[in-house]
């Protein structure tokens, strides 16, 4: 058993933010906790290999319950089992969101004005900031045709104004992955960071947090925190390490075989996520795209001077738009992309194609994060109740009919033969049940609210429980129109700020 100031649970976007501050700005001893291993593979550092990760000892792999509103379909849900969590393994987007997103939480210490200094702070300092590099020539076809087709001209998408049609902005740096733990991790003599193992749970006596017990190379271990202990386990793993730790819903836990500490019923509720549904066109003769990346001249480009097509993150352009007229901020990203979505990215040899992915920023529908048993090996039951509310539906029916404007606009027509899905004729609200997924942004499931049934408090501390604070997705009180690395990137930075004010540590 060791003892340590501050223990962080799990090394992703925020928990590295949160680790690498207190280990930078205070001599408090801080222990960083990691389920995964090293981030020294190739798949991490080439940006365009991302998804060579799903399904691997890098990625959780979780799976939802199926979904009635998805054909009953299982979704699968890649979570980064690595130093730099999903920010090892996302499609490097940086957008932060509107500020609507975060005056709409009406929480004291959100607002935007809160948070935008912590995000200019951000993109100073740990996180590198650039366009995608070396975009496809089809990228900026693409971009031209949503300016003409009427979408703002706006090169800073990011936020908070959102509207328009841009290369996408992304944390590359120098052709390679630019994740959180590139940024906040650096040897600091501090801080110990532990990989490859898995806590079990936290121990709570009296009412306060004290320490984990975790597993590593089949060997039972506990550590011990002197002040806080900080869960950065995602939205998946939060809920469920509290939940194993006595902390949720009462009933629920006693059903499970978990004697309940803390009945805190909203644990483990409200969680979403940003639905997606990928159109794809197949690409006119003379036009290639990425569907030539599999060529050994790409990998060796790369690897002798960190350019080329594999340096691309993939989602090359964005175009944030508004379904409706009545809308009061954009509500679909739009995502370009120069290659098949549907392909196998193991797969070699790939199609001339372009796609572009509806991702709907403000759906309505709201799922659960519940634990099935009291052993913390076994994985929680996800339900996302994906378009389980009509007006989600709508809204990507109207997405997928602004794309097809877009495409069928100039200069970016003249480079699409056909479309290939959905096929013609094919019902478009169908093919959205039987083929939309997310887009792997879950949030909300250990929200922060003012009111006293809320799971956390404004300070990111859990109701209930002394010295134990949630750091990462979870606590989004709504989700933000944004891809949510950036969001989660900040959260590990305020509640880094409020460790350090709380303990009078800077």
């Amino acid at each position: 058993m060791t003892n340590y100031d501050f223990i962080v649970v799990g090394a992703g976007s925020a928990g590295c933010a949160v680790a690498g501050r207190l280990a930078d700005e205070s001599s408090a001893r801080v222990l960083l906790i990691e389920a995964g291993g090293s981030d020294r593979h190739l798949t991490i550092r080439v940006p365009l290999c991302a998804p060579m990760q799903y399904g691997t000892t890098l990625d959780w792999a979780y799976e939802s319950e199926p979904e009635p509103g998805c054909a009953d379909r299982r979704i699968a849900h890649p979570r980064g089992r690595v130093l730099g969590g999903c920010s090892a393994m996302n499609a490097m987007f940086w957008i932060k969101g509107s500020n609507q997103d975060y005056d709409g939480w009406r929480l004291p210490g959100w607002s935007w004005a809160d948070v935008a200094p912590v995000f200019a702070r951000i993109e100073r300092g740990p996180m590198r900031i650039t366009r995608s590099p070396f975009p496809d020539e089809l990228s900026h076809r693409f971009v031209t045709a949503a300016r003409a087709a009427g979408v703002a001209a706006n090169n800073d998408v990011s936020g908070p104004d959102l509207d328009g049609a841009a290369i996408t902005p992304v944390n590359i740096h120098k052709g390679q992955r630019w994740s959180a733990a590139s940024g906040y991790l650096r040897h600091q003599r501090n801080l110990t960071v532990v990989t490859k193992a898995v806590v079990d749970g936290v121990i709570i006596q009296n009412g306060r947090a004290v320490g984990i017990e975790y597993r590593r190379h089949g060997r039972a271990h506990q550590a011990m925190a002197d002040q806080e202990i900080v869960l950065s386990a995602g939205a998946f793993g939060t809920p469920q390490l509290l939940q194993v730790s006595g902390v949720g819903p009462a009933d629920h836990l006693r059903s499970v075989g978990v004697t309940p500490l803390v009945d805190s019923p909203r644990v483990g509720l409200g969680l979403a996520d940003h639905p997606i549904i990928w159109a794809v066109w197949s690409l006119s003769p003379g036009h290639v795209g990425l569907a030539d990346v599999a060529h050994p001249k790409w990998l060796l480009q790369w690897l002798l001077r960190r350019t080329g097509k594999l340096a691309s993150n993939g989602g090359e352009a964005v175009a944030h738009i508004r379904s409706t007229f009545e809308a009061p901020a954009c509500d679909v990203q739009l995502i370009f992309t120069p290659a098949d979505a549907r392909a196998e990215p193991r797969g070699g040899r790939f199609a001339p194609a372009l796609s572009v992915g509806h991702s709907y920023w403000t759906p309505k529908s709201r799922g659960s994060v519940m634990i099935s048993s009291s052993d913390p090996a076994v994985p929680p039951s996800i339900r996302m109740n994906l378009l389980s509310e009509r007006a989600d539906v709508e809204a990507l029916v109207r997405a997928v009919r602004r794309a097809r404007e877009i495409i069928a606009t100039e200069p970016i027509a003249s480079a699409v033969e056909r479309e290939l899905a959905p096929s013609s004729g094919e019902d478009v609200e169908a093919y959205i049940r039987n083929f939309a997924k997310t887009t792997a942004h879950p949030a909300c499931s250990v929200a922060m609210g003012s009111d006293p049934d809320s799971a956390l408090d404004e300070k990111l501390r859990v109701r209930g429980v002394d010295n134990l604070r949630v750091a990462d997705a979870s606590a989004l009180p709504e989700i933000p129109r944004a891809n949510t690395n950036a969001p989660s990137i900040m959260i590990g930075e305020r509640c880094a700020d409020f460790l350090l004010a709380d303990h009078q540590l800077s």
